[in-house]
């Protein structure tokens, strides 16, 4: 068992997981601005869109942080181990 292939694989997956929702808020805030500077006659529905848009990508983003801190922990706790 390759036990640092699997940590490495962790800290990326988490560290994509961290960009992805990252993104998700970046274009749902441009998609909230637009709603309510550039078309504001298209009704509340595409900002709740977007609102519901950057919850999500807080939440990966939170969820690609506790991946992260895990990994992080798993990595501390081998070194602990092997010193």
């Amino acid at each position: 068992m390759n036990i640092g292939s699997t940590t490495g694989s962790a800290f990326s997956s988490g560290a994509y997981a961290v960009d992805q929702g990252t993104t998700q808020v970046r274009r749902a805030a441009q998609d909230v601005a637009d709603a309510t500077t550039e078309r504001p006659v298209e009704g509340p529905g595409e900002t709740a869109d977007a609102m519901v848009e950057l919850k999500q990508g807080q939440e990966t983003v939170a969820a690609g942080a506790k991946v992260l801190e895990a990994a992080d922990k798993q990595m501390g706790t081998l070194i602990d181990t092997t010193a």
